[in-house]
């Protein structure tokens, strides 16, 4: 034991003032440690957690009280911090050293899984481990991690899933594979008789759900990790007059000869797949069975729950179905002439707009001093100042944005083209302010989701347009949302003298005939052309 160190200690407790039996605990405990150390042949320098562990543990081995190791670390942490002042040693080993670690299996270094990134103490580490539910347990609650779930939220699933693996013990099931949907269920009842008996009165559905949720992703998760589902799959039953293979022949042949684009592949299958149950219910297992009769007792079916321009889209599908069938020899008439649309004229299709000052108001609204605001502004940019669709503006890539050339790189839009687009000023300052606190993601799309789990955004860009509208304008005569500054940008491009075809180019329209509904919306221009043919009257 160094003496000439130990002197200096003690001499140091006596100038600040401690009083006599906290200086003779101190001197006492120090005293123990250093002579344990130079039995051990260890200096201070070498001191770490391990070492400190191991002096506990021999101090429990002789018989100390627990009350009197938390003494003997207490003394430590106050020695160490001595030594860190005085720079005898570079760090204090005793942060993290705990006496409750002396009754873990391994000590302090003896657990290094997921679960320390939440969770510090010994006792919160050695409880929620849940041996039932490992190894897939801890791969859970990293999984969440690092999907940037807040510690709230985990805390959550790990306090519902400690009762529930609780629930499982007491019920004697001892292998995961046993666990089934029957027994969350009876787990929920038996929550739910709890909660009745200590409040008196009936557990919130939204409660109940919440532990449902927070018990079963984590079970799915597992399941799936062992390679089957948790839910047993449902028995799928074939549909006999419209099979998949049949719908997926259709589908190649109209995206390879038509150029029809994935979602709208989508909205056509998903129209077929309704179509070949209600032929089932109907009794018609054979396609040359399929009369006008039964599609237009279909088509009035669904329009008792769609508008007549979702109808339009029905009958689009039909169409195309019926006229594929009848090119490969599949029934003997072509179907599709004698199915009607529902008539909607073009002339009522006029475009619904905001006036300039109103978009650049909305704009100026966005309050920018966070991380959604930023983002919520550079989409609104987007959507006002270059008229992109939602689902262009939710699949444009960081690496889309050419900064040396001002443009951006448009795939897939609806047209079935790639685009090169140039960007403004304005854009790109908004662009460039959000991607310096975008969130840390390995998504290549710009726009993320805030709140856990961090994923590109998809189809929340229509939420976004549509809530900053209505905090500006309340609710509108007309449809809001994201289509709505589309059709402001195709206005204010129209007043400034551009071209309608300049204009369908930036919009992407196939036809000419989708640009000549903003003709209608020219408001001023009409007004000059009414004037002078009243002259010339």
């Amino acid at each position: 034991m160094d003496e000439t160190l130990f002197a200096q200690y003690a001499g140091d407790i006596k100038k600040r003032g401690i009083g006599s039996w906290h200086r003779t605990l101190l001197g006492r405990q120090t005293g123990i440690f250093l002579r344990w150390l130079a039995s051990q042949g260890i200096s201070l320098a070498q001191a770490d957690g391990d070492v400190l562990t191991g002096y506990l543990k021999h101090r429990q081995a002789q018989g100390n009280k627990r009350l009197t190791l938390i003494q003997a670390l207490g003394v430590l942490r106050h020695f160490f911090r001595y030594l860190v002042e005085r720079k005898i040693v570079q760090q204090n080993p005793t942060e993290g050293i705990s006496v409750r670690w002396l009754d873990i299996p391994g000590g302090l270094r003896g657990y290094q899984g997921p679960l320390r990134r939440v969770l510090k103490g010994a006792y919160a580490l050695w409880k929620f481990r849940l041996p039932l539910f490992a190894p897939h347990w801890e791969a859970y609650i990293n999984h969440l991690a690092d999907q940037s779930y807040t510690r709230r939220t985990l805390f959550q699933v790990m306090e519902h899933n400690f009762y529930f693996h609780q629930y499982l013990d007491g019920k004697k099931i001892q292998d995961f594979s046993r666990i089934t949907p029957g027994s969350l269920r009876a787990y929920l009842r038996y929550k739910a008789k709890r909660f009745q008996e200590k409040h008196g009165y009936s557990m919130p559905l939204y409660y109940r759900l919440h532990i449902d949720g927070l018990i079963k992703n984590f079970l799915v998760f597992a399941f799936q990790q062992r390679g089957r589902p948790f839910f047993p799959p449902r028995s799928k039953q074939e549909n006999t007059v419209l099979p998949d293979s049949l719908l997926d022949r259709h589908n190649d042949f109209c995206r390879i000869h038509r150029g029809l684009s994935s979602s709208t592949l989508s909205a056509y299958r998903r129209y077929l797949t309704s179509l070949g149950s209600f032929l089932n219910r109907q009794g018609i297992h054979c396609l040359k069975s399929i009369t006008i009769k039964y599609l237009d007792a279909f088509l009035v079916n669904e329009a008792k729950r769609l508008n007549p321009k979702s109808l339009q889209y029905v009958v689009s599908a039909l169409r195309s179905f019926f006229r594929f069938l009848h090119l490969h020899g599949e029934i003997n008439s072509d179907i599709a002439r004698v199915l009607i649309s529902p008539s909607r004229f073009r002339s009522d299709l006029r475009p619904k707009y905001l006036p300039w000052p109103k978009i650049q108001k909305l704009l100026a609204s966005i309050d920018r001093s966070h991380r959604v605001g930023k983002r919520d502004y550079a989409i609104l940019m987007l959507l006002a100042h270059h008229g992109l669709r939602a689902r262009e503006a939710a699949a444009l890539r960081i690496s889309d944005i050419d900064w040396d050339k001002h443009s951006m790189f448009l795939r897939h839009r609806k047209d079935g083209t790639s685009v090169q687009m140039p960007t403004s000023p304005q854009t790109e300052e908004a662009l460039r302010d959000y991607l310096a606190v975008r969130s840390a993601c390995p998504a290549p799309e710009i726009f993320l989701t805030e709140s856990a789990p961090m994923k590109p955004f998809e189809r929340a860009v229509y939420g976004v347009a549509r809530r900053h509208i209505m905090k500006v304008f309340g609710k509108l005569p007309f449809s809001q949302g994201a289509h709505l500054l589309r059709h402001s940008f195709a206005k204010a491009l129209l007043d400034r003298g551009a071209k309608l075809q300049e204009v369908g180019v930036l919009l992407g329209h196939r036809s000419l005939r989708n640009t000549q509904m903003y003709t209608r919306i020219a408001t001023e221009e009409l007004r000059e052309v009414a004037d002078n043919y009243a002259d010339l009257l």
